[in-house]
């Protein structure tokens, strides 16, 4: 989804191995109050809640760590957030 600043945050939901989720937790808490982490969601994905000023921040973000890291995880989809949490 490209980035629409109508938008006040996105849900990005990321398929992530379960041992992952830990670690990526500490590497997007490092940077406060950046992104909402959520827990896995009923379709199975990771939730993550991200205003729409860090949205190209969050896709740099994913990016260098699909790349860069051991921690496989894949963009599922990016979505204006829905109000829940």
């Amino acid at each position: 989804m490209p980035y629409d600043n109508s938008i006040p945050e996105f849900d990005i939901f990321i398929d992530i191995a379960e041992e992952d989720i830990h670690l990526l937790i500490y590497l997007i808490e490092a940077e406060a109050h950046i992104m909402n982490v959520r827990k896995r969601q009923k379709n199975g994905y990771f939730k993550i809640i991200v205003p729409a000023g860090f949205f190209r921040w969050i896709t740099h973000f994913t990016q260098f760590i699909e790349k860069k890291s051991d921690i496989k995880l894949e963009v599922i989809s990016v979505e204006p957030h829905d109000g829940i949490i």
